[in-house]
């Protein structure tokens, strides 16, 4: 991957969900030697030149990241008690970040590689001008937590959530997005429940 790209390139990790699924927190999860969050953002390292987590939960996180990540305190928007979801962490996050394109990353997505991911900032110079986003598909909407963002859409989505939007999908719908092309939807996979993770580790 050139280095002009990783340049061009920022990743977001976010790490706020309560994970009521799971039962305990998804992002401290050990899935072999590291955590699924540690994991998550030494792949994004690789692939861009800047790292940033996004969470509510600074102090329970910051021991267990790769050097060199920057973390973001999610916090309430003014209108609203508790943070609201990853759209709103999203828009936090991109307020911090001045690069062209941002790679964003759910903490769960244990099946991910760099070499995909590589592979994928490799379409980026060939993505149309009018489109905001290149992320995934998959039957019901675009897959919004393991994709690419253009920072330009941040004024789109300050104007969405002003006006109360909390949806990913509702967001992109109103915009130009290309679709990504994936090799294999397994590594899409989200570790969202403790059979997840037993499926997981019977594979490892």
């Amino acid at each position: 991957m050139a280095e002009d790209l990783i340049s061009s390139v920022a990743a977001i990790v976010l790490a706020g969900g309560r994970s009521s699924r799971m039962g305990r927190d998804k992002a401290s999860i050990y899935l072999g030697a590291r955590p699924l969050l540690d994991q998550i953002c030494t792949l994004a390292q690789e692939c861009a030149s800047q790292v940033y987590v996004v969470t509510p939960w600074i102090e329970k996180y910051r021991d267990i990241l790769p050097q060199g990540c920057q973390l973001i305190r999610e916090v309430p928007l003014s209108s609203e008690e508790q943070p609201h979801g990853p759209l709103v962490g999203f828009f936090q996050g991109l307020q911090q970040v001045d690069r062209e394109w941002i790679l964003l990353l759910a903490c769960d997505l244990p099946r991910l590689s760099s070499s995909e991911v590589k592979q994928w900032c490799e379409y980026l110079p060939q993505v149309s001008p009018e489109a905001i986003a290149f992320l995934p598909r998959h039957p019901k909407g675009w897959e919004p937590l393991c994709g690419f963002y253009r920072r330009l859409c941040l004024p789109s989505l300050t104007a969405y959530i002003d006006s109360g939007g909390r949806s990913f999908q509702g967001w992109l719908e109103q915009h130009p997005v290309e679709e990504l092309p994936v090799s294999d939807r397994q590594i899409l996979f989200n570790c969202n429940t403790p059979e997840d993770l037993e499926q997981l580790k019977s594979k490892n």
